[in-house]
């Protein structure tokens, strides 16, 4: 049995297949790997590139007829015999260091999932002009290393607080053998729904305590005309309507607490719902949060702005479904057209640095070009103790130590509802009605108060905000930002009544008017930008004394 099985299952793709596997076989021959080729519906012209290679650890395998998405996939599993498994799209590439790392890392066995955010890169073919031959690659040049607690990150991607990418996916992760059949005696298979590589993570995540997530990509996503999720929700509006839709995901059932519409977030809500019911029924941490769902929809309307009005309707019918005030979703105005992509490179963190580059202006054609491109920039991935690597408090305790609202801070885990992701400086709120919550650890005799260093999104387009805080049951308490007072230190009483008695604090914001700073012609930036957290404190007076 290798180690490592790397799995791509392909449909008549042989133009991007090609370059897929030249980044495959590009893996040092000493990694114990093999590397499985599903070749859905026996394209011929797939088989003889595969047997073309001339190298052993390929393995081709087909199907008689064309099986549906997930059919393919669980077909494809069935075939790779690697203690760990990781699969990678006919348009995607593996970066030349990926098997000897996982290797190095997973060989002593004490990880389940080993996790990662995968660089990405538009194919000059892809349907939009101005996406076409785009690389982007945010690198930490610390090549950090985290364990993340699966239950809360489930919770995020629940409440749609984080993109889904941030799950254990085994798109984007080794995932061990063991997890694999755990999923298939509960579900009699291990993908299930209609986007097997999200359902994948959900039910990874559902089913271990934690998972490492490595800050060095071992992969990169490549994003083509052949790409479905991209042809099924921004090239075309109606795909799951023809044959192609039917081919690819089969009869697809509907979910009464869900509407009808063609839009990435439904599709991924159905396969949440899903599995919460086969793995987190008894989970009251982890649930479908339908106004998280309805702002997701919001926030990406302009990406198909030719549905914009059926979007809204959509938006409101939510609500109404689900019982919240549709006034608390923050709806861009209609754009004429897709938001553009960035172009240049950006420091993103003290040593992580986004490069969105122009793919034609360095030579790219294909996924190798860019995989070797960018490797260059990428630092060696430095050896740690996997069991020295302990998960984050799940609920962060509030106290006179200061908590941080930035990427990987020390706060992060207390944004619960209504929030962006975080960034180098803080964490933007992106909804109408924010919530956080955290551990009061001892509990304050008397009254303290709570001190926020923070900013708001103004300008002379909306030169005010208010912000309406209530602490636990308590009265709302306002913070108000203007154009000349826009950043700073906030400060809110906590009476200890307020506190639960398990310990925790809720915070709830209620925010005024958030805009995007596209709708006020700013930026490309489409999220209602409200209210930036940067650090939170408690300050009993003694601690005010000794910070002056």
């Amino acid at each position: 049995m290798p180690l490592l099985s790397v799995v791509v299952p392909t449909l008549d793709r042989p133009d991007t297949l090609r370059h897929a596997l030249a980044t495959m076989a590009c893996q040092p021959l000493d990694v114990d790997c093999e590397f499985i080729v599903q070749n859905n519906g026996g394209n011929p012209e797939i088989e003889e590139m595969v047997e073309g290679l001339k190298d052993a650890r390929f393995k081709h395998f087909a199907s008689d007829t064309v099986l549906t998405m997930t059919d393919n996939w669980e077909s494809a599993l069935g075939h790779a015999a690697g203690e760990y498994v990781t699969f990678i799209g006919d348009d995607d590439g593996l970066m030349p260091y990926a098997c000897t790392t996982a290797m190095d890392i997973l060989a002593g066995g004490a990880i389940d999932l080993l996790s990662w955010r995968a660089y990405s890169y538009h194919w000059p073919n892809y349907y939009h002009p101005a996406f076409r031959n785009r690389l982007l690659a945010e690198i930490d040049f610390t090549s950090s290393v985290k364990r993340v607690p699966s239950r809360r990150e489930l919770a995020r991607v629940f409440a749609f607080q984080v993109h889904y990418a941030y799950l254990p996916m085994i798109y984007n992760s080794f995932v061990r053998r063991s997890v694999i059949e755990r999923m298939r005696a509960i579900g009699g298979r291990y993908f299930i729904g209609l986007s097997p590589d999200v359902a994948s993570g959900i039910a990874n995540a559902a089913l271990t305590e934690s998972f490492v997530r490595l800050a060095r990509p071992l992969g990169m996503s490549g994003i083509s005309r052949h790409s479905t999720g991209h042809a099924l929700f921004f090239e075309t509006m109606d795909l799951l309507e023809t044959p192609r839709g039917e081919r690819d995901f089969g009869a697809i059932d509907g979910d009464p607490r869900l509407p009808d519409l063609n839009a990435l977030q439904l599709f991924i809500a159905r396969d949440m719902l899903t599995l919460k019911r086969l793995l987190l029924a008894d989970d009251d941490g982890v649930r479908l949060d339908y106004r998280g769902l309805a702002q997701a929809l919001a926030i990406d309307i302009n990406n198909r702005p030719q549905l914009y009005d059926r979007t809204t309707n959509t938006i409101g019918g939510l609500a109404r479904a689900h019982g919240f005030d549709v006034a608390d979703i923050v709806i861009p105005a209609r754009g004429a057209d897709r938001p553009l992509p960035r172009r240049g490179v950006r420091a993103t963190g003290p040593n992580r640095v986004a490069f969105e580059l122009d793919g034609s202006v360095l030579g790219l054609a294909s996924i190798a070009d860019a995989v070797r491109v960018i490797a260059q920039f990428v630092p060696d991935q430095e050896p740690f103790d996997p069991a020295a690597l302990e998960a984050s408090v799940s609920t962060p305790i509030l106290g006179a130590r200061e908590l941080e609202f930035t990427r990987d801070g020390s706060g992060v885990a207390a944004l619960i509802e209504g929030w962006s992701e975080p960034e180098q400086w803080g964490t933007w709120s992106i909804a109408r009605n924010c919530v956080l919550r955290f551990e009061i650890r001892p509990v304050p005799s008397g009254p303290v108060e709570i001190v926020l260093a923070c900013r708001a999104f103004v300008s002379e387009k909306n030169p005010q905000l208010r912000v309406d805080c209530r602490i636990g049951g308590g009265v709302p308490q306002p913070l108000t930002f203007s154009t000349a007072a826009f950043a700073g230190l906030r400060r809110l009483r906590l009476d200890p009544a307020a506190i639960g008695a398990d310990g925790t604090l809720t915070i709830r914001l209620a925010l005024s008017d958030p805009r995007s700073p596209a709708d006020l012609a700013l930026s490309s930036d489409v999220r209602p930008l409200g209210i930036g957290l940067e650090r939170i404190w408690l300050d009993d007076g003694a601690a005010a004394s000794r910070r002056r």
